[in-house]
């Protein structure tokens, strides 16, 4: 699902005086209103922080059923991030108590935060710059889907699988396979993360099948009366994976006669990168 993760941009405040003997009265910087550009759920803003101006305020406004996600980057380890939910004025985090560089909170209602990087200006000497960005993602299910990859088989061959690759950006995966009437149809994922799950659905019929974040299980397999189109998704909770995690799975999906033995499942090799063509984005 190709998306535009970041966008770069520096926005300043200042304050001028007025000509001629007429002065108008200094206004405290106005906190920079976060937005995110088209067909993106992540938007970067850049500062720098110095003695006389140690800290940058901003605003980000999140939709009901989103979660927020920040990411503070900088060389400098004394650059820090507090956030406050405004609906209620109360600080949610400060990374300068907890050492936090990334963070992340899912928003059952609509909610504005504000956001303010900071450093202790005592940590800088006079002519110093902390440079820093800001990553901020709002996003929901919806937003993080990939396009669907279809699963066929090889002709003799029960078993087909696919390789792929989730991350915090992108922690949904999806498939389709069509399953002939009289057959069974059996799902597999092999992953060394434990956050990884999948769900199926009957989309001939429009009915959820399983979601083995509930089972707890990696395995799954039912007859088919008819012949059935299915939908597998396989994910992981955004807010389980920092960012710059990467979570590698193979996904194997098998047909076979109802009534026969299961075929052996094909060999499992762990990949370094998903196979040509099979790429999240």
């Amino acid at each position: 699902m190709p998306r535009p993760y970041f966008l770069h941009r520096v926005l300043s405040v200042s304050v001028g005086l007025a000509a001629a003997c007429m002065s108008l009265p200094t206004f405290a910087d106005m906190p920079i209103a976060v937005t995110f550009p088209a067909n993106s759920v992540w938007a970067q803003e850049v500062g720098n922080l110095t003695r006389s101006d140690d800290s940058l305020d901003y605003t980000v406004a999140v939709a009901a059923g989103k979660t927020l996600q920040l990411n503070l980057l900088s060389r400098n380890p004394n650059v820090f991030f507090k956030v406050t939910d405004q609906s209620d004025g109360k600080v949610v985090l400060d990374t300068r108590k907890t050492g936090e560089s990334t963070w992340s909170t899912p928003n059952a209602t609509a909610t504005t935060y504000a956001i303010r990087v900071y450093i202790d200006s005592a940590a800088l000497k006079f002519d110093n710059t902390a440079k820093f960005a800001l990553q901020i993602g709002q996003y929901g299910a919806e937003d993080l889907q990939s396009p669907a990859t279809a699963v066929t088989f090889e002709p003799g061959e029960p078993w087909a699988q696919r390789d792929g690759v989730l991350d915090a950006g992108a922690p949904v995966y999806n498939f389709t396979v069509a399953i002939a009437a009289g057959m069974t149809i059996k799902v597999n994922l092999v992953s060394s993360n434990p956050e990884l799950h999948f769900r199926v659905s009957d989309q001939t019929h429009d009915k959820k099948l399983v979601d083995t974040s509930a089972t707890g299980a990696n395995t799954w397999s039912e007859s088919v009366a008819e012949a059935t189109n299915y939908a597998i998704q396989v994910y992981a909770d955004p807010a389980a994976m920092p960012s710059g995690q990467k979570a590698r799975f193979t996904l194997q999906v098998g047909q076979y006669a109802s009534g026969d033995i299961q075929p052996a499942k094909p060999a499992t090799v762990p990949t370094a990168a998903p196979k040509a063509g099979l790429a999240h984005r």
